[in-house]
């Protein structure tokens, strides 16, 4: 110090093992040095003795001044870096000494190399967060090297320090070797740091981070389920007695007794996202992954987090497959694995109405080509495009079909979507010689026998044996396939398939390209280029010219019944009018008979002869109304005679008559009123003619016709020949013992 009054000090030195003091120098003129070391077992000393030269005075104006130099070595290790350290003491003996000693430490870090920088390395500066949508951490490793002043570089990793600038967006392991994350983070960077520390080194590690754009967005192929008219499949038991069933013979007992039901249609399901990040920290910019109109489709992803909300409505078939159960609406969830929460939902509806099988189109595909080239508007994505091919070229080469459904609603969906173990399908040679057909499988194989092309294959969709009403298969749709067989090196045109949608009113996809074997990506539907959708409709197939040809299918047994039934109707019908036209032709033509004549041949016609007036007073009976013109009224009568009655005195007498032919009835009585009692015909007998609407009950068989005197009643009858009135009353006896 320039103001020091400090004429004399000792310094004492102490390094531990692995420094060894070597010796001391004086560094200035004004003082002179004077040193003692001694080595030991654990440690080395040295005793330095420092006085100011006589006549020497403090320098001005210096802060500080160099004294003494110690000279010092370290020892060999096989470590790369060691820490070693030196403990100084200095006792003062001036004529001003410091009240107290003074101990200084020393710490020296010393590396076997000359490193002047680190670096942290990662396998990827991009990392995705789809932990959010699984719960399962996503981790990329990481190495730290130190480089060398001769440009060696050596791996560190094992000997750095790290941490994360903030836990929100990332995370760094405890050992440093990896960064993550858990699903928590609630946002991403582009500039997400980690801080790696190597001694006095230290570098940081900024990587990207990308989060999933919430809520999820779910398509699906049809969102309105209906039943197949004339498709049966058996009722089968939920999946968890299927499980618990410890014997097979109970359960396919199970599944005879359950019966059958029609089968509902099935929707394919794609789930998709946009991944996105802020541009920097506080700006709060929103950058997309591969630009605002691409999507990446999770399906996969999220495949163990889908849930249908009623599961009597509808339920999943696997993963990537919705079918209906009964008539409702539900909702179609991704729940979160992490939190309560619900990731993307949508609805589906399960109609009441019916939809039947349109059209069955095959396509033979006897092999596939994959193309890949960059894409035109965006230089990060490639599109892949697979081309099918149908020719056949070389002897005993299988092939596939290509099987796809329409609905009368207008949606399309590949038979392939079905369980197999839900349907028939037989595949029929035309022409044997050309191709052969093997049916020991769900999809047959189409195999090559000779050169030969045209519609050579017939498809049959049939319902299962277990829900066959009669012996005659009940096919539901038919078609036919072209085949070409040519055994050479000609090349095959190749078609392409292009992504529509399945519902109207969607358009055509978008290329989809792969993100490191985990999500594909999508064109977004809001713009002009639009994802696909998992089910093709039929707009899909006459873009290939394969000729197809609509076959008329099948008719079911019930619409054989119902037209059986029809033609029943129509010919009853048709014999009905026929009937009802002989007899108004037959009565038109009949001769209607003279008025004044009156068929009396018939023995069951009773007339009944008197005054008129105790019929017309009794309430029993109904006369028709009377005919001014009846010439019955005259008739005389044909018996004459004493009349006994036997002591019976009432009669239960029917009496029919015939009508006229001007539709009057021959029954009807004049009124008093047109014969006064003083008339010179008055005590003339008039003829009643009296017709029963109902038949009489048993107990009022006897009590039907009112009793009239002897006198006024007289009974005859014109066919009869009954002259004596003795006959007459035996006659009436047995009807009444008949009746």
């Amino acid at each position: 110090m320039s103001n020091s009054t400090v004429e004399h000090f000792t310094l004492r030195v102490k390094a531990k093992k692995g420094v060894n003091l070597l010796s001391t120098k004086s560094r200035s003129g004004q003082w002179l040095v004077s040193s003692e070391l001694l080595t030991g077992g654990k440690h080395s000393t040295a005793t330095v003795d420092v006085s100011r030269v006589d006549g020497a005075g403090p320098r001005d104006g210096d802060s500080s001044s160099e004294i003494m130099q110690l000279d010092f070595e370290m020892e060999n290790f096989r470590s790369k870096s060691v820490t070693r350290r030196i403990m100084w003491h200095i006792d003062y003996r001036g004529r001003n000494p410091p009240p107290d000693l003074e101990k200084v430490v020393t710490e020296l870090t010393v590396i076997q190399r000359d490193i002047r920088a680190i670096v942290p390395l990662a396998m990827d500066t991009e990392i995705i967060n789809t932990a959010i949508l699984t719960g399962r951490t996503v981790a990329i490793p990481v190495k730290v090297i130190a480089i060398e002043l001769s440009g060696v570089i050596v791996d560190v990793s094992a000997m750095v320090e790290c941490k994360s600038n903030n836990e929100d967006i990332i995370k760094v392991s405890s050992s440093c070797d990896y960064v993550f994350v858990s699903g928590k983070e609630s946002r991403g960077s582009m500039s997400a740091r980690v801080t790696f520390t190597y001694e006095h080194l230290s570098a940081p590690l900024e990587m990207t981070v990308w989060v999933p754009k919430l809520p999820l967005h779910i398509e699906l192929s049809d969102a309105r389920l209906s039943q197949v008219k004339g498709w049966r499949v058996p009722i089968l038991p939920d999946r968890r007695s299927v499980r618990d069933s410890e014997h097979e013979e109970d359960e396919d007992e199970r599944k005879q007794s359950r019966g059958c039901a029609l089968q509902y249609q099935h929707s394919t399901l794609q789930v998709f996202t946009q991944f996105h990040t802020t541009a920097a920290e506080g700006t709060g910019q929103v950058v997309t992954m591969l630009g605002p109109d691409w999507l990446v489709e999770v399906t996969d992803l999220v495949s163990d987090f889908m849930r249908v909300d009623d599961p009597r409505v509808a339920h999943m078939v696997d993963s990537s497959t919705l079918a209906g159960r009964e008539p409702g609406t539900t909702l179609f969830k991704v729940v979160s694995p992490l939190v309560e929460a619900v990731l993307g939902e949508t609805l589906v509806t399960v109609a009441e109405e019916k939809v039947s099988i349109t059209d069955l189109k095959a396509q033979v595909v006897s092999s596939l080509s994959l193309s890949l080239h960059p894409s035109p508007g965006n230089s990060h994505t490639i599109i892949a495009r697979t081309s099918v091919q149908q020719t056949l070229s070389f002897f005993k080469q299988e092939a596939l079909l290509s099987l796809w459904i329409s609905y009368s609603d207008g949606t399309t969906a590949p038979l392939s979507l079905y369980d197999p173990k839900d349907y028939n399908l037989v595949v029929t040679s035309l022409d044997e010689k050309v191709v052969s057909v093997t049916q020991d499988r769900a999809f047959p194989l189409v195999v090559a026998e000779s050169e030969g092309a045209g519609e050579l294959l017939r498809a049959e969709l049939v319902i299962c044996e277990s829900c066959q009403k009669t012996k005659r298969k009940s096919v539901l749709s038919t078609a036919l396939a072209t085949v070409r067989v040519h055994f050479g090196s000609e090349e095959d045109p190749t078609y392409d398939y292009d992504h529509v949608s399945s519902r109207p009113g969607l358009g055509e996809a978008g290329a989809s390209t792969t993100l490191r074997a985990e999500v594909d990506r999508k064109a977004d539907p809001s713009q002009d280029s639009r994802m696909s959708s998992a089910s093709h409709p039929t707009e899909d197939f006459p873009t290939i010219p394969t000729g197809f040809v609509q076959v008329t299918r099948g008719l079911t047994d019930l619409e054989i019944g119902m037209y059986a039934l029809l033609g029943v109707f129509c010919l009853a019908i048709l014999v009905f009018l026929i009937n009802c036209i002989v007899f108004v032709l037959k009565y038109r033509h009949k001769r209607i008979p003279p008025e004044g004549q009156t068929n009396m041949d018939h023995s069951h016609h009773w007339v009944f002869l008197g005054n008129g007036q105790p019929l017309r007073a009794h309430n029993d009976l109904s006369p028709q109304p009377e005919s001014p013109g009846n010439p019955l009224e005259n008739v005389q009568t044909c018996c004459h005679g004493d009349h006994h009655s036997s002591g019976s005195s009432q009669t239960s007498v029917q009496s029919q008559v015939h009508g006229r032919g001007d539709g009057s009835s021959g029954g009807s009585t004049r009124d008093q009123s047109e014969d006064p009692l003083n008339s010179p015909t008055s005590k003339r007998k008039r003829v009643k003619f009296t017709t029963f609407t109902t038949m009489p009950s048993d107990e009022l068989a006897y009590n039907s016709i009112p009793i009239a005197d002897e006198e006024d009643l007289e009974w005859v009858c014109q066919d009869m020949g009954l002259q004596d009135p003795e006959e007459l009353h035996n006659y009436i006896r047995r009807i009444k013992e008949i009746a």
